[in-house]
C-alpha cells in the first residue's frame, strides 16, 4: 500500500491495480499469469474479480488460497464450479468434478506467521536436548536473549524435565532469581529414538488450536447435505501441521490400557476431543492441510480420511 494512503481510498486504488498487481511481490508470477487466464472462465471468472476487488490482505490471500487450490485442481483434470449455494443458504467453495467422482470442497485458511522482528537466534546449547533418547517431539522457547551462563541452567534444567516428563507435560525454567527463563513443553511422540526440537517464539509457545477448531466448524456448517464434502485448511507455518493434527484427530496422550509397540515401554494414543471424535460428524470423511506460500507455485498438502489413515 502506498505511503500515505487513507483507509478510504482502498477501493480506488483497487480498481485501477487489482488486487493482485497491489500484492504482486508477495505472489508467485507463475500462479498470478495462470490465474489472470481465468477473467472471461464462466466459473472462476468470479474468483478473478473476487481477487482484483480486493486491497485488504486478510480477504485477498483467503481468496489467494481458495485460487491455489482451483489452480491445482485444474491442473489433475478436475472440473470445477465456483460458491456453490446448499439448500441451508450456505455456500460451498467448489463443486469438484474428478474421473473419480464428485465432491464439494471448502477452503479455508489461517494466517499464523511469527513476526520477523521476533526471529530467533538458536544457541549450539540446544543440541544437548537432541542427544536424549527419548521418543519426543518437545517444544521450547524462552522470553529473551540469554547469556551462556542461563543458557547452560536453562539446558541442564529441561534435560532433567524432559527425561522424566510424559506427552502433555510443561515446564517452566526459572533462574536463581525466580524469573523465567523458558519453557520446554512435550507436544507429541515421535518415530526416532531421540528428541526432536521444535523452536517456538521468545514469547511462548504457540497453539493455534482454538482458531483451527473454530474455522473447521465454520467449514462444516457449509457442508452440501447428502453428499461427498472436504474441508482443506491452509497456514502460513509448517509447524502448524502439529496443532492441525491435534485438533483433527484429539491430543497426543499417554495409553496405559493398551499394549505399547515393540522396542517401547509406553503406548501412545489420541484423546477423545478431536474434531472427529467418536461418531461426531460422520458425515466429514476427509480433511486435508497444506502449507500456504503464496510465493510457492505447488501446494504442500496432506490429507487425512475418517479411518485416520494418512495420505501424502
Amino acid at each position: 500500500m502506498p505511503l500515505g494512503l487513507e483507509e478510504g481510498d482502498r477501493n480506488n486504488v483497487t480498481s485501477v491495480a487489482g488486487g493482485l498487481k497491489l500484492h504482486h511481490d508477495l505472489l508467485n508470477p507463475k500462479v498470478v499469469e495462470d490465474i489472470r487466464r481465468w477473467r472471461d472462465h464462466p466459473e472462476l471468472g468470479l474468483l478473478y474479480a473476487n481477487l482484483q476487488a480486493h486491497a485488504k490482505k486478510k480477504i485477498f490471500f483467503d481468496s489467494y488460497a481458495e485460487a491455489m487450490v482451483a489452480r491445482h485442481l485444474l491442473m489433475m483434470g478436475c472440473d470445477l464450479r465456483f460458491e456453490v449455494e446448499t439448500p441451508k443458504g450456505k455456500t460451498c467453495d467448489f463443486e469438484v468434478t474428478s474421473p473419480e467422482g464428485q465432491f464439494y470442497l471448502h477452503v479455508k485458511r489461517l494466517y499464523t506467521d511469527r513476526p520477523t522482528e521476533k526471529k530467533l537466534t538458536i544457541s549450539s546449547r540446544l543440541r544437548v536436548l537432541e542427544r536424549i533418547e527419548r521418543p519426543y517431539i518437545v517444544g521450547v522457547r524462552w522470553p529473551r536473549i540469554l547469556d551462556d551462563e542461563e543458557m547452560q541452567r536453562f539446558v541442564t534444567l529441561a534435560s532433567e524435565f524432559v527425561l522424566q516428563a510424559r506427552v502433555g507435560d510443561e515446564h517452566v525454567v526459572l533462574d536463581t532469581q525466580g524469573e523465567d527463563l523458558g519453557g520446554v513443553r512435550i507436544v507429541a511422540p515421535s518415530e526416532g529414538r531421540h528428541v526432536i526440537l521444535m523452536i517456538g517464539l521468545p514469547s511462548g509457545f504457540i497453539d493455534e488450536t482454538r482458531r483451527i477448531e473454530k474455522l473447521l466448524r465454520k467449514a462444516y456448517e457449509q457442508f452440501m447435505p447428502k453428499a461427498p464434502n472436504v474441508i482443506l485448511f491452509g497456514t502460513s507455518h509448517t509447524d502448524d501441521l502439529v496443532d492441525f493434527e491435534s485438533v483433527l484427530l484429539g491430543e497426543h496422550v499417554e495409553r496405559w490400557d493398551a499394549f505399547p509397540p515393540r522396542g517401547q515401554r509406553i503406548a501412545h494414543g489420541r484423546a477423545a476431543d478431536g474434531f472427529w471424535k467418536g461418531s461426531s460428524r460422520t458425515d466429514s470423511a476427509a480433511v486435508g492441510w497444506f502449507h500456504f506460500d503464496p510465493l510457492e507455485a505447488t501446494m504442500n498438502a496432506r490429507l487425512w480420511f475418517r479411518e485416520d489413515h494418512p495420505v501424502e
